[in-house]
Parts: C-alpha cells; structure tokens; sequence
C-alpha cells in the first residue's frame, strides 16, 4: 500500500521565502531601498546640471573645497549627500545579492533532498516505471532551472522599486507625461508577451524531448557491446531514436530562444519609444520647459536599466516554471510508500505467501501485461530454496515479493503468523539481504564500518579471490572498476557483513567462473545453512539443483511443482552425474573456499 500523495506545486517566489525567509525580507528590504536611491540619483544630477530646476533643491551654498588640495569640488554638501548615496546603493545592493544567492543555494539543496527523499519512500514497481532518465533529468535540469527562476523573483522586485521610484518623479515633473509612459509600459507588457507566450510553448517542448535524449544517452553506453556489432543497429538507433529527439530539441529550442529574443528586446525599447515620443511629439502639444524635458528623457534612459531588467529575467522565469511543471507532474507520478510504525519483528522462522498475484502495470497493452500468481508458498529458516524456470517464468518478480520489494496486488506475505503490512513493512525488511542481476555496487560499507568489519571484510576479500584488486579502509573500497563476476564476488562480501536472517540470490553465479561457482553451491550456500539463515537462490544451473532443500519450478507466473528433501536429490541425481563433478574436486573447492563466509 502507498499513502495518497498531497498535490504539491512549487511556486518560485514561494520556495526562497519558505528557505529562507528572514533572509529574502532582509534582501527584498535593502534591495526595495537601493532601488528608492537609485531613484533619488536623477534628480541629484538634474540638481547639479540645473540648480534653478526646483526651488525645494536649492543648495545652501555654492562655495567650492579643493580636495588634498588638487581636485575642486563645486557644492561640496552635494557632491558628499551623491556620494554617500551611491555606497549605500552599493552596501544595499551586495548584501540583499548575497542573501538571494544564498536562499537559493539553499533552496536548491532543498529541491535535490526533497527529490532524494521521495526516490526512497517510492515503492520499488513504481520507480522502475518511472526509470532513471526521468529522475536524473529532474534533478540535472528542471531543478537547477527553478532554483535560478526562483532567485530573479527578489531582483524583479527591487528593479520594480526603483521603476516606482522613478515614477514619483516623473509625477514630479508633469503628471500628463507619467500617465502617456504609464500607457506605453502597459501596452508593451501586453504586447510583450505574445511572443514570450509561443517561445514558452517551445521551450516546453524542447525539454520534453530532453528526456528522450537523456534515455538515448542511457543506451548508448550501456549497449555500447551491442551496437558495436550491428552497424545497421548503430545507424538506426542514431538516426531514429537519438538524433530525432536532438532534431526535435533543437527546432523547439531555436524557434523557442528566437520568440523569446524578440519579447525581451522589445520589451526593452519601449523605453525608447517612449522617449521618442515625449521628445518629438508630446513636447509640442505640452508646454515642457527645457529642464522638465531634460529631466523626462534622464528619467526614461534611466528606466531602461530596471525595465531592462525586468525584461531580461522574465525568460529565467519562463525556464523556471517550464521545470516547475516537470517537477510537480513527476511527482504526482511518485507515491508515497507508507512509512512502519513497528520498528523491530522477532526473527523470521518461516516466511510464507498466500494467494499472492502481481501484475505489471504501465504496459501498452493490458492484455499482455505479465501476471505472476496465485502463488503458495512456504519457506523455512535453515533451507536452501532454489527458484528455477524459464526466462520469464516469474522466478525474479516472485523473489522480489518474497524479499518485500514488491507490495503485492492480492494475497498476503506471512513473517512466521504475522502478517506483512503497512505498518511493519519496513521493520521486516531490515531481516533481508538481496543481490539481484540488476544490482549496484556502493562504494563504501555504509552503515556498517568499524575496525572489526574492516578486519573481517580484508580476511574475506582473499577468500573471495580479490586480493590485490581491492583494498578496505575505514569501510571504504579503494576500486569498484571490476568485472562483473568480481563486482557480485564484492557485493556478496557486503551481504555477508550485513548478517540478516534472510538471503536471496538472483542467478548470483552466472558471471562467475566454473571454479567459483562450484565454490558458491558447494561451500557459500551450505555455510549460510549451517548458520541457519533461510536462503532463496534463482539459478539455471541444473547441475546444482541436486544441493537445493526445496526445489520450486515455475512457469507461467505459477508455481508448477514443488520437490522437497530427499526428493531433490532423487530426481536430479542425473545433473550431478552429468556434469563430472567429482567427490575430490569438490573436496578441493571446499579447502579453497573454507571461512569465505
């Protein structure tokens, strides 16, 4: 069962005040005050070019002050009030850019461990629907976009300050002029937008076909061996599978960049569309004195910087809220495994299943979507189970079930009498110990070093024949590039260590040589039994199917028989004898293998 996942959005102003909101007030605070001195910055300089401009500007005096004695300064009261304004505008400026950035470090941080978090409490069926170029795609790109959408948010709000400043002074100088650039900045923020609206939509697209590129990527190094020997595959999977997508991307991005350039650049001329209009036709139908019109076109060139601003950031905001649909839509898409309220279960004696069905689900088509089950089954502490059939039997999705990764449709999982749920799921869990084929190879003992593991773990990496290819220290492997009957070798000295009660094996000794896969079935096996831990192997190897304690063969998503004890042995004899395998050589393998667990 999974917890009905609350819909969540991420709204980008929204994230860096949530962070960190002390900071953002602290930084839209100094910036919103930068932005009211810039605006104080004109009317200084209109000031100083044309004193008669305002009487409430006269300054007191006029005397000049030579400076160390070389440098004079005309209107030494002014010319310090200027300066000071811009350090403050300087001071302000850092410390609100600081605190933004460092919300939004924060805020992306944040997004990553979110993201972590929900890959953990998502149920295992669920995440290999998803897949990892989804998820690797979100946490490369769409998070990284929002974070730098979400940190414009403040800046938008302190060039809007200083927009609104100006805009007290342009009432200041002629309330028919600031209603006209009222106007004009309306008009444009409609008309602005109708390309930004389009180059949205093709950005959009653009990032969608990002994940098919991202799964070619995936492909491509991972079938690396393949492709190398086909060269019709190769072309093929290039030409229609990668290079479509790259095709896709890039039609979408260009057309996309291109809308966008045309509304941002447009958004920033109209400042001097504005101005042309003042200067040329508003200054004949108003009677604009020389000074005003001066101190009109100063402020419209000085809006542009802001407005400017504005303009430009919109297309991170744009960015933004492209990754921020991505995100919220793939994490509509991740539930929420319910968490255990039991913390400890006794150790399991008996592990059964009862009338267990599973069916895999995100297919096209339902009816050939594979279905394992009903399924019975019974498996004691201090047995060997062997899981045998066909490729596609059901062998791996039944192991998954019975090691819990798997949450069944129907039917229940039994820990001796109790029932697996919700609430004791996890707890259960800690009692089990996995290597599928699919498996991966950490690069440290995580949760598991201290000196008398390191101890145990060197003594093992010479039974296991790795030796001299890799060292522990403080829990950690000095080299996992190893081959792949290696890496499983290493992956098993990590089960070892972990000591559960439960083991399951999946084809664990099909990359190793015939040497250590004697050594697995003759010595690793009965070892973990006589330590009385239940073990659950999926092999092929028929001519080992003789040292199972139970022998379960499937077929169909069913169990087709089940052979026990004696049984086991009688009608596999004939493996054993077909394959050679002699009482010396077994006896050899048994002197080279002995304590390898």
């Amino acid at each position: 069962m999974v917890e009905n996942n609350t819909k969540s959005s991420i709204r980008l102003f929204g994230l860096l005040s949530s962070t960190s909101p002390n900071k953002i007030f602290f930084a839209i605070l100094l910036g919103s005050l930068a932005g009211l001195a810039y605006a104080i910055i004109v009317p200084l300089i209109l000031l100083s070019l044309q004193p008669e401009l305002s009487r409430l500007m006269q300054p007191e005096f006029s005397s000049s002050y030579w400076l160390l004695g070389v440098f004079e300064i005309s209107n030494p009261a002014q010319a310090l009030f200027f300066f000071s304004v811009v350090m403050f505008i300087l001071l302000c400026r850092v410390i609100s850019e600081s605190l933004i950035a460092q919300s939004s470090i924060d805020a992306t941080v944040g997004l990553r461990k979110m993201l972590y978090a929900r890959i953990i409490q998502l149920p295992i069926q669920k995440l290999e629907q998803i897949g990892p170029s989804r998820l690797l795609t979100a946490l490369n790109n769409d998070i990284g976009q929002i974070s730098v959408g979400a940190s414009v948010m403040p800046n938008i709000l302190v060039a809007s300050t200083t927009i609104f400043g100006m805009f007290g002074f342009l009432i200041y100088l002629k309330l028919e002029v600031f209603l006209f650039i009222i106007w004009v900045i309306v008009f444009g923020a409609l008309t602005y937008r109708i390309p930004l609206l389009f180059g949205r939509k093709y950005m959009s697209k653009a990032r969608n076909s990002f994940d098919g590129i991202q799964e070619g990527m995936r492909g491509l190094v991972y079938g690396a061996k393949e492709l190398k020997l086909n060269q019709h595959r190769q072309h093929a999977y290039l030409t229609e599978n990668i290079h479509s997508f790259e095709h896709r991307f890039s039609v979408a991005q260009k057309h996309g960049r291109t809308l966008l350039s045309l509304g941002m650049n447009y958004g920033t001329l109209i400042s001097f569309f504005a101005i042309g209009i003042v200067t040329y036709v508003m200054a004949n139908y108003y009677v604009l004195s020389q000074q005003s019109l001066l101190g009109v076109v100063m402020v419209l060139l000085y809006l542009t910087g802001p407005v400017s601003t504005v303009m430009n950031l919109m297309s991170s905001i744009i960015m933004a809220r492209v990754g921020a649909r991505k995100l919220d839509a793939l994490l509509s898409e991740m539930p929420i495994e319910a968490s255990g309220k039991v913390t400890e279960v006794a150790d399991c004696q008996q592990l059964r299943v009862t009338g267990v069905e599973y069916t895999y689900s995100g297919l096209k088509s339902e009816d050939h979507a594979f279905h394992l089950g009903p399924i019975d089954l019974t498996i004691h502490r201090g047995d060997v189970t062997y899981l045998v059939g066909g490729n596609g039997s059901g062998k791996t999705t039944l192991a998954k079930l019975l090691s819990l990764h798997y949450i069944p449709e129907k039917g229940h999982v039994y820990f001796d009498d109790q029932v697996v749920n919700d609430d004791n799921r996890q707890a259960c869990r800690q009692q089990i110990s996995a290597i599928y084929s699919d498996f991966y190879l950490f690069t440290k003992l995580f949760g598991l070093s201290s000196e008398e593991l390191d101890a145990r773990a060197v003594l093992s990496l010479k039974q296991l024949g790795l030796e001299g290819k890799v060292t522990i220290k403080d829990g950690e492997f000095s080299s996992t590039d190893l081959s792949a009957g290696q890496k499983k070798r290493l992956a098993l000295l990590v089960t070892y260590l972990e000591d559960r009660s439960i083991y399951v094996f999946d084809e664990w000794a099909a990359d190793q040589d015939p040497g250590f896969k004697e050594i697995f079935y003759y010595n690793i096996l009965p070892e973990l039994k006589k330590r009385n831990k239940m073990v659950i192997v999926i092999t092929h190897d028929d001519r080992y199917f003789h040292l199972a304690d139970k022998l379960v063969k499937m077929e169909n998503g069913k169990i087709l028989e089940e052979v026990t004890g004696e049984n086991v042995q009688l009608s596999q004899a004939h493996s054993a004898v077909g394959a050679g395998t002699s009482e010396s050589s077994i006896e050899n393998h048994g002197q080279e293998a002995d304590g390898v667990i």
